[in-house]
């Protein structure tokens, strides 16, 4: 049996990132980047209390990874971190006057 080839194609197509905004915005301006690229931009973000969430979007990621950057302009806050292989998603919380972001398990979404 013949081994499957891989096409240079397969190996660039992009993957879907979930960033998920969770606790610490309020009236928010933030803007996401992708390798320095802006991709996506929301104003008077807001977390609701009883869901601990603001909102949720999806980005796309070049398969070999990317570094993915938000910033909260109207507090002038901003983070940046290196997403690679294959991520679930990124959590993104603003504590202690500051921006912070870490990978989940991509369970996080609400249905």
């Amino acid at each position: 049996m013949p081994s499957p080839v891989i096409t240079l194609e397969e190996e660039d197509t992009m993957r879907e990132l979930l960033i998920v905004f969770q606790d610490g915005f309020e009236e928010a301006n933030i803007t996401v980047m992708v390798n320095g690229k802006e991709v996506r931009r929301d104003v008077g973000v807001t977390t609701n209390p009883l869901l601990g969430e603001a909102f949720e979007t999806s980005v796309e990621l070049p398969a070999k990874g990317a570094q993915v950057g938000v910033e909260v302009t109207n507090r002038g806050l901003k983070a940046i971190t290196k997403v690679s292989g294959k991520p679930k998603s990124l959590l993104v919380s603003i504590q202690d006057d500051k921006l912070v972001m870490r990978e989940g398990t991509g369970r996080e979404a609400f249905m």
